[in-house]
């Protein structure tokens, strides 16, 4: 890839470390990027030299989330780049940290409902931008959000739209922990360490117990693909 569309990845002492760089659009993904995440979390999960997984991102944000031009692309089916990352993130038994600062919008506010461990700035901007989009929501967001911060404030930010902060966040249960800017990857790597360390086959059991409704999470996420798969096919008039 070329260094505006880079995803840095590193395995030290057990953490598999994901940075995703691409900071003139705030780390916007594209296409190939989200098929090289899907790649690296599907890896991630079969090496047993791998005991968790840390994701950040560089520059000034953690990221933008999909990048608008790649709504082009789009229907997008389940083995495509995008359902494909959203799979393999819903399918990682192992420890996910994230590291949250600047901007988390999009797949980068829906992809912390998957985290065991999200380490926030106060100052950090989120927001679930998808009615304004004309779309719908992702990554099981729609059954999930519900669960971390309450139906009628999901009801606020998937209806609504609306940005709010790290702290926030925080208050409301979709972050673990707020730390300072100058410890944010120091305490990421903290955490991801004393994760890693906890047995894992009953790691792997309690969380997907926590995450899974009735029907299973990766049902709801192609039913939530197929809503913005029709959105985008009207937008286009394909359908």
């Amino acid at each position: 890839m070329g260094t505006e569309q880079q995803l840095h990845s590193r395995l030290t002492e057990g953490i598999r470390q994901v940075r995703i760089e691409r900071p003139s659009r705030k780390n916007a993904l594209t296409l190939p990027m989200f098929a090289e995440l899907a790649a690296i979390l599907d890896e991630a999960n079969r090496d047993t030299d791998v005991r968790a997984v840390v994701l950040s991102g560089g520059g000034d944000s953690f990221t933008a989330g999909h990048d608008l031009d790649a709504f082009a692309q789009w229907p997008q089916q389940r083995g495509d780049p995008v359902p494909a990352f959203l799979h393999a993130l819903a399918d990682l038994d192992k420890p996910l940290i994230v590291a949250v600062h600047g901007v988390a919008m999009g797949i980068g506010a829906t992809l912390l409902l998957h985290a065991d461990w999200v380490c926030c700035l106060a100052d950090a901007r989120l927001r679930f931008p998808f009615v304004d989009l004309g779309i719908g929501p992702e990554a099981g967001s729609s059954f999930l959000l519900a669960r971390a911060v309450g139906l009628q404030r999901a009801r606020r930010l998937l209806l609504g739209g609306e940005e709010f902060s790290g702290r926030q966040a925080f208050e409301w249960g979709l972050v673990t922990e707020l730390v300072d800017h100058d410890v944010l990857m120091e305490n990421t790597l903290l955490r991801a360490h004393a994760l890693a360390d906890k047995p894992a086959p009953a790691f792997a059991g309690i969380k997907q117990l926590i995450k899974r409704p009735p029907t299973g999470i990766g049902e709801r996420i192609d039913e939530e693909l197929a809503f913005i798969n029709h959105a985008l096919a009207e937008r286009h008039g394909t359908e």
